[in-house]
């Protein structure tokens, strides 16, 4: 279950990966949401980790249940109306799609949105909110949609106060947010497209008929909606409009842009997922349908719990710091779950081993795994080290490695800079000149041909950094030659006695 594709997605195996080493980035934006991985990587031993997934997000719709009740209560609703609006809630396909998958974090998320909701509708101190802010930011980037309806509430003390108190309450979250980028930001790789816009709008136009019944959210809607003849429901939807406009149009884009720049196919489960989010907004407005709704009510103020709010603000905002500078080979534009995850693992295994100074072998006669075919727990015979250049899904291969372009490149984890030996084993059907690049400086060259030759290539210190090093191999003649690699041996390159 650990290492298999019973890992429903890729998310799953991306948190798995995260949970397993949080203070090494994995992927974005996916290594950016390091709350719920990380302590559970933090309190759990490995073999639970993935069981872990699951009763955190059981554990997190219970709590949201009970977070949900208290918010409608300090909005005034009635503890009848509360009640029933929890249950229906519970009853969502928002709700039932994260059953079918514990690995999401939305639960975790919709919790912890709930606490901010609450600190910021219940009056609670700067320091409150904005550790609820700075928590969510670790979860979900839905925080900052919250920073319209901050200003909208204060906007009544006019625009200046309420755009300064938005500034202070949201510089907490925002600076830990462009820490964590500063500090996870993987390497240079090939430059990302765009995001298609225009394409993302017609697939959205073109799928109405598959999206349009999930904004029903089981029929909530339709209530929240008959609530608006009551003023105070029609106030608390004008407070709320720019963040729940913004929780129903995100999913649609999420749903329609595959993060690749282009928008190729609509997900219905997307879209119904993240409408989750939206819930106690309309949840909200519907209580407002109770006759018997009354006014908002305030939370009490207690002077040992802001102390206690505004040292772990604090702490929060130095925590990116002690996060891990390896840089990770971009991972951004794979959906492949399972080599996410094989990836990750191999790499940090690897530098660890020449780290110690321990010599690293990677033989294709062993390594070999094949998704779908091979054992789940053959994972680690993952074929990591192949990038690009040695044909499609090469890092899947039970084959001979061949270089398949003018350019191929392998991925050497390095936790150190310091002098590296790597000795390549190599043919090819004709003779063909292989040079070695680190860095884009050229470390060597060999003459391969029919007969197997070895080579052993010197890495300065200066070519390497600490993460996944990108190292070239370039061959003009290699679309006729096809050059091979034999055998693969990294090693800490130590001057001769």
């Amino acid at each position: 279950m650990r290492d298999g594709f019973n890992l429903p997605g890729f998310d799953a195996h991306v948190y798995v990966a995260m949970a397993e080493d949080p203070r090494f980035f994995t992927v974005g934006p996916w290594g950016y949401r390091i709350l719920l991985p990380g302590l559970l990587g933090t309190f759990l031993p490995p073999r639970l980790i993935v069981p872990g997934f699951d009763w955190a997000a059981r554990a997190s719709l219970v709590l949201a249940s009970g977070l949900l009740f208290v918010y409608l209560r300090i909005l005034g609703g009635t503890i009848r109306a509360a009640l029933v609006a929890v249950m229906v809630m519970m009853m969502t396909p928002s709700v039932d799609v994260v059953f079918a998958n514990p690995f999401l974090v939305e639960p975790f998320a919709l919790m912890l949105l709930l606490l901010a909701l609450i600190a910021i509708k219940g009056g609670a101190s700067t320091w409150l909110i904005a550790l609820s802010l700075i928590l969510l930011s670790l979860t979900k980037e839905i925080w900052l949609l919250l920073l319209p309806m901050i200003f909208l509430k204060e906007v009544h003390n006019g625009v200046r106060g309420a755009f300064f108190k938005t500034l202070r309450l949201g510089a907490p979250p925002l600076w830990v947010m462009a820490m964590m980028r500063w500090m996870w930001s993987p390497h240079g790789g090939p430059s990302k497209a765009g995001t298609d816009f225009i394409a993302a709008l017609g697939s959205i136009f073109s799928n109405i008929s598959v999206f349009l019944p999930e904004f029903l959210l089981g029929g909530l809607i339709i209530v929240a909606v008959a609530a608006l003849w009551q003023e105070r429901a029609r106030e608390y939807l004008l407070e709320h409009s720019l963040t729940l406009l913004a929780l129903f149009t995100l999913p649609l884009f999420a749903a329609a842009y595959t993060g690749e720049g282009a928008a190729t196919s609509f997900f219905a489960d997307d879209v119904r997922r993240l409408l989750i989010y939206a819930l106690p907004f309309v949840a909200a407005l519907a209580v407002h349908l109770d006759p018997d709704h009354g006014r908002t009510h305030a939370l009490g103020r207690n002077r040992k719990v802001e102390r206690s709010a505004m040292a772990l603000v604090f702490g929060f905002m130095l925590a990116p710091c002690v996060l891990d500078s390896y840089s990770r080979a971009d991972l951004s534009t794979s959906r492949d779950g399972p080599y996410v995850l094989g990836f990750t693992r191999e790499t940090l295994r690897t530098a660890r081993k020449l780290d110690r100074g321990e010599a690293v072998v990677l033989d294709p006669v062993e390594r070999k795994f094949a998704w779908g075919v091979s054992p789940p727990n053959d994972l680690a015979k993952l074929r990591f080290f192949l990038r690009g250049g040695f044909g499609p899904l090469a890092h899947y291969g039970i084959h001979d490695i061949k270089m398949r372009e003018p350019s191929a490149w392998l991925a050497i984890p390095v936790l150190q800079p310091r002098p590296l030996r790597m000795t390549l084993t190599m043919d090819a059907r004709a003779s063909a000149w292989i040079t070695v690049l680190a860095r884009g400086h050229r470390v060597g060259e060999v003459l391969v041909g029919p007969q197997a030759v070895q080579a052993t290539f010197e890495i300065p210190a200066a070519q390497l950094f600490r993460g996944d090093n990108p190292i070239e191999l370039r061959c003009e003649k290699a679309a006729a030659t096809l050059p091979r690699i034999l055998r693969l041996e990294l090693a800490e390159a130590r001057p001769f006695p």
